[in-house]
């Protein structure tokens, strides 16, 4: 190969890792895909009892880059709840006494930003969650990721326990414990560049 066509190709390889570069400081949204994505919660009860529900419609975004941090925006439709257990127990979830389905069924988390060690590795992530119309600061844990395409080959893990009581679902408390305990796992949309 001459040395003019060898210089050519490093200018090319140069110029290409310098995009690659500014690419991963540049903020995107990547979508979140709803057929595989969901969020379970489980309730505690005062009775040798496991109450625990699925909500399966969830959408939003990843939002950020590897430079500038990231922020999760998650949007569940709580409309789409499904509860594990007795039929009493799911007719109570969806009362307005608890999560208030069908007059608040927008459901949302919107984190604080964060560095992209702790979407690798996990860690403490903050945010806001809105349930049954209001909106309160939260504290989640998101879990280590278990691939190297965080959110295309694996999903991003969230997880964290809220107060009832915050969010003024003061009902049935002979029954009910305060904590709830929140999962919410999330998957990419396979088009979009991975995080």
């Amino acid at each position: 190969m001459s040395c003019a066509r060898s210089g050519a190709l490093l200018v090319l390889l140069i110029g290409a890792c310098s995009m690659a570069t500014q690419a991963r400081g540049q903020a995107t949204a990547i979508s979140i895909d709803s057929g595989k994505s969901g969020a379970r919660f489980i309730v505690h009860m005062r009775i040798p009892m496991r109450a625990e529900g699925e909500l399966t419609q969830v959408s939003g975004e990843l939002r950020g880059s590897i430079a500038s941090g990231w922020q999760v925006l998650v949007k569940v439709d709580g409309r789409s709840l499904r509860f594990d257990g007795p039929r009493w127990m799911d007719r109570i979830t969806r009362s307005e006494a608890f999560l208030a389905v069908d007059r608040h069924p927008a459901i949302g988390f919107d984190s604080a930003r964060f560095s992209d060690a702790v979407l690798r590795g996990g860690g403490p992530v903050s945010g806001q969650l809105t349930l049954r119309g209001l909106t309160r600061p939260v504290s989640f844990v998101l879990l280590p990721s278990a691939c190297v395409r965080v959110g295309r080959d694996c999903d991003i893990r969230v997880q964290g326990t809220i107060s009832r009581h915050a969010f003024e679902m003061n009902a049935h408390r002979a029954l009910l414990r305060d904590d709830v305990d929140f999962h919410i796992r999330v998957r990419l949309q396979s088009e979009s560049a991975a995080p």
